[in-house]
């Protein structure tokens, strides 16, 4: 892979209206200032384990003050990329924007970044507590790339769409039979080597004017990025490392937890319930002290413990866990996430 020159970490972000998945505001400002405190923090912890990496914000604008200016001080550019996905009316789904990743990837892959070998999409509200696992295994194999697997059943509907469903979606537009379920990956966490991206893209496209033609009368109209990515991964000239303990969506709302103990083990946490609480803890910190990269390792994890306390919200109480259980069906039903 190189030295950390040759990684590109990014985050896709469009500015659209509507409702905030996973953190309620009063209004849309509100809605954009939490994100961009989220992207602020994103941004400091991974330049902190990756001090020579490029950074990049694709966005369909720049961030207004303070928050632009803040990225830029970590080396944050920001980038604007087409927006033929993300904007198209064939179909819908209930996070605002998220398609803005297949845009993000189709721009990569037509006009790839000079001295970039390795690109890692990162939703905004992760943090990146140490240095990934094996990250150099993606660059050094050409069909080989990162992605996150939930685990979810296969029947479980997830924003819509179920793996079942979308092993039937790709069988009809492979025009054969699909014998195993695929995987649906999470769009929290994507790692590709650069010149991968192209045939990732194309799967992307293909998928999605098969969908937009024909596809959309039996499979219906509801689609995200996790969906059209699960399906272009499904590529046998792709390997998918998702079992290595790289990421974990890490749930910690009052009546939702996902918390097992082995959370100090992962590199990455993808926290959706904390947008409001230990995000905008950890911004005040980057606010008073510029960012984390004077933190020794120790330092910053006990920061990062501190401002996300799993195991205190994780509160044990009788017949906890059969509830959690039913909360996460439930959730998953409704959100998929």
């Amino acid at each position: 892979m190189g030295t950390d020159k040759t990684v590109l970490f990014g985050t896709a972000f469009y500015h659209s209206s509507g409702k905030a998945p996973n953190g309620w505001t009063l209004s849309e400002s509100a809605k954009f200032k939490m994100y961009y405190r989220c992207m602020v923090v994103c941004y400091a912890s991974v330049r902190r384990s990756y001090p020579e990496a490029r950074l990049v914000l694709y966005s369909n604008r720049e961030l207004p003050e303070p928050f632009n200016s803040q990225l830029a001080a970590l080396g944050v550019i920001t980038e604007a990329c087409g927006e033929r996905y993300v904007n198209d009316p064939a179909f819908s789904n209930n996070f605002p924007g998220c398609l803005y990743t297949l845009d993000v990837i189709e721009t990569l892959a037509k006009s790839p970044p000079l001295g970039i070998d390795t690109v890692v999409l990162l939703d905004s509200d992760c943090v990146i507590r140490t240095r990934l696992d094996r990250l150099e295994a993606v660059a050094q194999g050409t069909g080989r790339v990162y992605a996150y697997e939930p685990g979810f059943s296969v029947n479980m509907l997830a924003n819509g769409q179920s793996r079942a469903s979308l092993t039937l979606a790709l069988s009809y537009f492979m025009n054969r039979l699909i014998h195993e379920p695929i995987p649906l990956y999470g769009g929290e966490f994507f790692a590709a080597p650069i010149k991968l991206l192209h045939r990732v893209s194309k799967n992307i496209e293909c998928f999605w004017d098969w969908m937009k033609e024909e596809g959309v009368g039996t499979f219906g109209s509801l689609l995200t990025e996790e969906h059209v990515l699960s399906v272009a991964l499904a590529d046998p000239g792709i390997e998918v490392l998702s079992k290595t303990c790289n990421v974990k969506r890490v749930w910690t709302a009052d009546t939702f937890s996902t918390v097992d103990g082995a959370e100090t083990t992962i590199p990455v946490w993808h926290l959706p319930s904390e947008k409001k609480r230990g995000f905008r803890v950890l911004y005040k910190y980057c606010q008073r002290h510029g960012g984390f990269m004077h933190l020794s390792d120790g330092d910053f994890l006990a920061l990062v413990d501190e401002a996300f306390p799993l195991q205190q919200r994780s509160r044990h109480y009788p017949g906890k866990q059969m509830q959690l259980r039913l909360r996460s069906a439930a959730r998953l039903l409704v959100t998929g996430r």
